[in-house]
């Protein structure tokens, strides 16, 4: 499909992009981010930010209502750590005193934000959690932060707020590391890029600590040129430099995530000669993700509390925004839902955003040995992905404070599976306090753990249905709508759309320790 061919779906994902909304997983080319060969690819953030209520709109129940400064949403909903802590048994690690003591998390984003300590401090302190400790790293300076450059220091500040902020959420206690990349210095392929000569000089400083990427390109970028591939020898000898980094990460015992993906199956080759797209017509993974030596953290759509209940179907709902009706209008159908329904758990894809979860088999990488439990037929001789998923749903996101220039100081409702790897960095802080009582190491390498752990350690994402009348719906894969990519299943077990599905925190962290 060509990129400017675009359905409803994809036309409202490139009109949030314009306010910094579903950042990553632009179809359209930006003069910003037009990459000549000298360049090279570019790394974007995996960050989706809901959008606002138009001005004046007021609802009597609205789905998400934030701390001071108030922020209301009428059908976007939002959590708050304590809500998180409920649906992944994170309050019981926390009452028992792991909170992440003598930990340290290193969060690595491109420019950072130059509001980045002080909001994670008004994030701390709205939901009564310890004093942050950050250490910031510039591996080539501290990032000058312009945000007319079409939005993209802007995303990557929104990406870094939430980063931090979740993974202290997690983890309140354990000392936190950003490293602010400045990519103007040695970005693509042509130098190292900047960020991970931060990673090298952190996992340096910090062994045994848990390192989150949110951030993501397409492995085919890789091949460079205006010729789409699904895969080529320069991948291999390009990724084989920047896995030194990740080899550094394992004789250093830094655990390494890395986000899936907010595009589903359906990415695009950012790479010299080409412009931000076109969709390679065939389904892809992103790196660092597929890297054996990263754990791919995918996403899911948790609903707790409520379940959402459209009335109508997605066609119905494109067909309102086309119309010219307000968001709020075409949502009261479509994202209708009921309340004290418990907890649902689906895999990530809201249609109404053209957004899903990261997840498929890898062109670059074999099936590495941790993974030879899983059918041979469903990897089919390739690195499968992603390992295992928290909640990255932007219906339903979590609440993260931001007070940079470029976008509205006060809570914002974000998700992406750039929400997924900080959350699950803060899980194994956790996990590694508790290793660290009972006289053992720090978790490290985690993919040959993983995979041995049992069932009991996880919420399993099986397909399920949602919806009245016209709207019932069931969410059963990861395709991105209106791209015409064909999606992977969501089956029983482990599968190429949530892993292993999602911690069940107090579990997981016991028999992960328990393996160590």
């Amino acid at each position: 499909m060509s990129n400017t061919s675009l359905s409803p779906a994809r036309t409202i994902k490139s009109l949030l992009l314009t306010t910094i909304i579903i950042f990553a997983t632009m179809t359209i080319a930006l003069p910003a981010l037009t990459l000549a060969t000298s360049v090279g690819f570019q790394f974007v953030p995996l960050v989706s930010v809901a959008p606002d209520d138009p001005a004046g709109f007021t609802v009597t129940n609205p789905a998400c209502t934030s701390p001071t400064p108030i922020h209301t949403s009428a059908f976007l909903h939002c959590y708050t750590p304590n809500d998180i802590y409920t649906a992944y048994n994170v309050a019981r690690l926390h009452q028992q005193g792991i909170t992440g003591k003598g930990q340290t998390i290193i969060i690595v984003d491109s420019y950072g934000s130059p509001t980045a300590l002080q909001d994670l401090q008004f994030f701390s302190t709205t939901f009564g959690l310890p004093a942050p400790d950050l250490t910031v790293i510039n591996p080539d300076g501290t990032p000058a932060f312009n945000n007319a450059q079409m939005g993209i220091q802007v995303g990557w500040a929104f990406e870094t707020s939430l980063d931090l902020q979740w993974s202290h959420a997690i983890a309140p206690d354990a000392k936190l590391v950003l490293v602010e990349a400045n990519p103007a210095e040695t970005e693509g392929v042509q130098g190292f890029p900047s960020m991970f000569k931060g990673e090298a000089m952190a996992i340096s400083q910090f062994p045994g600590s848990v390192m989150s990427q949110s951030f993501a390109v397409t492995e085919q970028s890789f091949c460079g040129g205006s010729v789409l591939s699904t895969t080529c020898s320069a991948a291999t000898t390009q990724i084989s430099m920047f896995n030194q980094v990740y080899q550094q990460a394992l004789a250093n015992h830094v655990t390494v995530f890395a986000s899936s993906g907010d595009s589903g199956t359906a990415n695009i080759e950012r790479a010299a000669g080409v412009s931000a797209g076109p969709l390679l017509p065939f389904p892809t993974v992103q790196w660092p993700s597929a890297d054996p030596l990263v754990t791919s953290a995918g996403g899911t759509w948790l609903q707790s509390d409520w379940k959402w209940d459209p009335t109508v179907t997605t066609d119905t709902f494109n067909s309102c925004l086309a119309s010219g009706a307000s968001f709020n209008t075409c949502a009261a159908t479509y994202l209708n839902f009921n309340t004290g329904t418990g907890r649902t758990e689906a895999v990530w894809k809201e249609d109404w955003a053209g957004i899903a979860t990261g997840g498929g088999r890898s062109t670059i990488f074999s099936t590495p040995s941790f993974q030879s439990g899983i059918s041979s037929s469903l990897l089919q001789g390739s690195r499968g992905l992603p390992d295992l998923s928290w909640n990255a749903a932007v219906n339903g996101g979590v609440l993260t404070f931001t007070s940079f220039a470029g976008a509205r100081v006060g809570w914002h409702i974000i998700g992406g599976t750039s929400a997924s790897s900080p959350q699950l960095a803060g899980l194994v802080a956790l996990t590694n306090q508790l290793a660290a009582s009972k006289n053992k190491g720090p978790v490290g390498y985690l993919n040959p753990l993983l995979y041995k752990l049992p069932s009991r350690d996880f919420n399993d994402i099986v397909p399920l249905t949602f919806g009245t009348g016209a709207g019932v719906t069931t969410l059963a894969d990861n395709s991105e709508l209106g791209t015409g990519i064909p999606g992977m299943p969501t089956t029983v077990g482990w599968d190429l759309t949530t892993g292993f599905g999602t911690p069940i925190a107090d579990n997981f962290v016991d028999d992960l320790v328990a393996a160590l």
